[in-house]
């Protein structure tokens, strides 16, 4: 791969080559009047050595926390704080540093919004966003033989002779306790058990970088710079953009535009280090505000609630996939939001979990390094956390704060989705692979207080971070119009996770590629969406 030192004039620079920077950059160099820089503080995979296979195996998730195989230079070992009982509990969660971001490294999952998903983000004042649209630029990217292959992006679902035995099982136990089988969740708002569309070809993960990057390393208008930090965004008068601060303290210019792509954690720094962000936390740290927008605040993520066991004798082999299947279905306080999934993993290695900074102590009970379960996923939940500086210092990491099933409405949407959890893990199928799942029982599910004990002690994160820099109307607490570009500023746009108006009822990758890729055509060819203004 091409490496760039140069500290010439680029047309645009892209801070971060994660799911949606490398999207957004390859579609940016597409005009070739563009030159692009991409920077990623990470390495590329092909520069891990032993990890680089592992990486590319789509069998296991190589994640902190999920595989023996875990490589830490590929992890920005992030430390999440959750509010209990008056006082901070810590989880480390694991956050991707390499080329490619998250779609190199997590489960893969290809799951579009929901139809109710983006009546929210219209609602927010986000008209361009609405389903019909974004369905049009999901259909642009997928190479799927269930929904269309002219995207270049590979999807693929797992066919009966790929499924392990314990993966069988759930999808057997779910049609016991009456969900319908699905073949496509992709179709419509489809409820049911089945196959999760995946980004694979053959046992081989592909990510944004693979479609978005490799194809194009020869280009002469894209340059990707790795192994840099960026510290914060350069401006001239009128809060004009004029280029970036890598963290050693060198300057890169760009001509037209930054655009930050560090994703729903790392983007509010960036953007708070360079004076863009709420006032009282920039004085705090002695930074100039140059626009005060809630930068940091409304940040969500998916909790999830695992029910683990340890897999009965012969229930598995090392060839197993890990995650294939789940569940997806609308809870009785959100009709239509498909707000509730179960995601079966046949593999999680349980002695890569720290008990004392993770909330996962389901696994101290395990006798094995080898577990497996379900994941309880409570995809439109309610509370919101914050990302937010604790120094100038860009190699300090933000301090993130989310109050897992913090109220009321998350913690009754938590009951009913794990007791769905516990009677299909309790099914005839699933006991055949599994015993008795650790922690959880029959009084457990009957005691609305011992279940809500249970969920809160063992709720943790899906790596689903999003909605930090909110794209809504100003006066309905947006931080970035329907064009990614950042209230009252000039060359500044934001394009990743960060930017969902509000949490999608699905893994976020492929809603988070999804408006890269329209935001990177935007840029492209020039044709903003909305109403935008650089006044303060």
């Amino acid at each position: 791969m091409k490496m760039s030192e140069t500290t010439h004039i680029h047309t645009h620079i892209i801070v971060g080559a994660g799911s949606a920077g490398c999207v957004v950059a390859a579609r940016i160099a597409e005009n070739s009047h563009n030159r692009v820089l991409l920077i990623e503080a990470g390495l590329d995979k092909d520069a891990l050595e032993s990890s680089s296979s592992r990486i590319r195996e789509s069998r296991r998730v190589p994640m902190q926390g999920q595989s023996e195989f875990f490589d830490p230079k590929i992890d920005w070992d992030l430390q999440v704080q959750m509010p209990r009982d008056g006082a901070l509990m810590t989880m480390r969660v694991p956050q991707a540093k390499l080329v490619g971001g998250g779609s190199s490294i997590n489960g893969g999952t290809a799951l579009r919004n929901t139809e109710n998903d983006s009546r929210e983000w219209v609602e927010l004042g986000n008209d361009a966003w609405n389903f019909p649209s974004v369905h049009e630029v999901y259909q642009s990217l997928e190479s799927d033989h269930l929904r269309g292959t002219n995207g270049p992006h590979p999807i693929k679902r797992a066919i009966p002779t790929e499924l392990g035995r314990i993966q069988t099982a759930f999808l057997q136990g779910a049609a016991e306790i009456g969900f319908k089988q699905v073949i496509d969740f992709n179709e419509q708002d489809t409820e049911g058990a089945g196959p999760s569309p995946v980004c694979r070809v053959g046992d081989e993960r592909v990510s944004a970088a693979d479609t978005f990057i490799y194809p194009r390393r020869h280009w002469k208008n894209l340059n990707v710079m790795t192994g840099m930090v960026v510290d914060r965004i350069t401006f001239s008068k009128n809060n004009r953009a004029t280029g970036v601060i890598l963290a050693d303290g060198r300057r890169i210019e760009a001509a037209v535009e930054v655009i930050i792509s560090a994703g729903a954690v790392f983007s509010p720094a960036i953007l708070q280090r360079s004076g863009i962000g709420p006032e009282d936390v920039l004085r705090q740290h002695d930074i100039s505000p140059v626009v005060h927008l809630p930068v940091g605040y409304n940040l969500s993520d998916h909790p999830c609630i695992p029910i683990v066991a340890k897999p009965r004798q012969g229930s598995y082999t090392n060839n197993d996939y890990s995650l294939q299947c789940q569940a997806r279905w609308s809870s009785s306080m959100q009709p239509g939001a498909i707000d509730h999934q179960l995601v079966c993993f046949s593999y999680l290695y349980a002695h890569a979990v720290d008990p004392k900074l993770s909330p996962q102590r389901t696994l101290s009970g395990a006798a094995t390094g080898h577990v497996a379960g379900i994941g309880c996923n409570v995809n439109k939940p309610t509370f919101s956390g914050t990302t937010l500086i604790e120094s100038k210092d860009p190699n300090m990491l933000p301090k993130v704060t989310l109050d897992y099933l913090g109220n009321a409405v998350d913690r009754a949407s938590a009951r009913e989705l794990v007791r769905t959890g516990y009677s299909l893990i309790r099914s005839t199928a699933m006991q055949s692979v599994l015993e008795a799942p650790f922690g959880i029982d029959d009084s457990t599910i009957a005691s609305d207080n011992e279940l809500d004990k249970f969920c809160r002690d063992h709720v943790t994160s899906t790596y689903h971070f999003s909605s930090s820099c909110r794209m809504a109307s100003r006066d309905k607490g947006g931080v970035v119009d329907q064009s990614g570009r950042v209230y009252g500023t000039t060359g500044v746009r934001v394009c990743d996770a960060s930017i969902i108006p509000t949490i999608p009822a699905s893994n976020n990758m492929w809603t988070t590629m999804m408006y890269a890729e329209r935001i990177g055509r935007i840029v492209r060819d020039g044709q903003d969406v909305g109403h935008h203004s650089s006044k303060l």
